[in-house]
């Protein structure tokens, strides 16, 4: 039966130099890729870096006997990889310590040609299933991931959805209160967008809730920054180990990196351009509040910058 993929990555584990030579020859002539150890440390030590398929293991040798290297791999790598002791002894009590060890298989010594082919077949099987089952399993661990991500994900502007930034304010929430570290909440509300939509058209609305997600999302992307769309045409960014200081930066950031940007919004009574109304909300939890409660407070600095003209951000005094 010829196999798919049939060369198999073999590591030969032999301290006699001439029986590890001659069998290694016999091997890459039946097209496999060899690596050659002379201890049972050696084979360790290659284990890892090599990533082989199939081990043929020689049971005595000086340092550390096959029985111990068979053992000391089983115990470390949990992704299995056929063992095929090598022995010049075939009583049934050596067979037994074999696959006591995690040996799957034995041969005795000198290997003949014909068992060694057979048994090479039935390896090559193996060898090519494992492949097949790691690609799948791979493929499925991505999909799982995408599927992770998608969930996550607001649709059109691919920052968080409000699903996923409610569940991390409240994990922060609990967090910060923990280690009395200080946390932020900022929301933002684009200016008169029902206008901008209305005489752009809602594709034109749709991109422009993207450039603006996009600023937000090079604006803070460090390890405790989290960004989300709230709803609509309002977004949330949550600012971890963020003081009240701080948080105002980062709103007059928002406002800066927009000016620059200079999205056209000419049927606004606050601006040419696109700009935006902030709520700013900082404190130190106690770790047992809820997100209404900071959703609430951040939401009533909003509706303050709105009623003050809009296009500046309102904080907790």
């Amino acid at each position: 039966m010829e196999i798919t993929g049939s060369s198999m990555k073999i590591l030969l584990v032999d301290d006699v130099q001439m029986e590890r030579i001659q069998l290694a020859i016999r091997l890459k002539q039946l097209g496999h890729t060899v690596e050659m150890a002379d201890s049972g440390s050696r084979a360790l030590e290659l284990y890892p870096q090599f990533e082989p398929e199939l081990i043929l293991l020689d049971i005595s040798m000086p340092d550390m006997n096959g029985f111990e290297v068979s053992s000391k791999i089983r115990e470390t790598y949990p992704d299995w990889v056929p063992i095929i002791f090598l022995s010049g002894h075939d009583e049934p009590s050596m067979v037994a310590n074999a696959i006591e060890a995690g040996g799957d298989d034995y041969l005795v010594k000198p290997v003949d040609k014909i068992v060694l082919n057979s048994k090479l077949v039935a390896m090559q099987r193996i060898a090519f299933m494992r492949r097949e089952l790691k690609q799948k399993t791979a493929a499925l661990a991505k999909a799982n991931e995408e599927l992770a991500k998608l969930a996550q994900e607001d649709g059109l502007t691919k920052v968080k959805n409000r699903r996923c930034i409610d569940e991390k304010l409240q994990e922060m929430i609990t967090m910060h209160g923990r280690h009395e570290l200080p946390l932020s909440l900022i929301l933002l509300d684009v200016d008169r967008f029902k206008l901008y939509n209305d005489n752009y058209g809602h594709l034109e609305g749709d991109r422009c809730l993207i450039l603006i997600a996009n600023i937000l999302n090079k604006l803070f992307e460090r390890s405790g920054e989290v960004v989300g769309r709230y709803g609509g045409e309002e977004f949330v960014v949550i600012l971890g180990h963020t003081d009240q200081t701080k948080a105002l930066k980062d709103a007059q950031r928002i406002q800066d990196s927009l000016a620059e940007a200079s999205i056209p919004h000419l049927y606004s009574d606050i601006s040419d351009f696109v700009t935006v109304s902030q709520g700013v909300y900082s404190k130190v939890p106690s770790g047992r509040e809820s997100i209404d409660e900071f959703y609430d407070l951040v939401d009533k600095q909003l509706y303050q910058a709105k009623v003050s003209g809009r296009n500046q951000y309102k904080f907790s005094e």
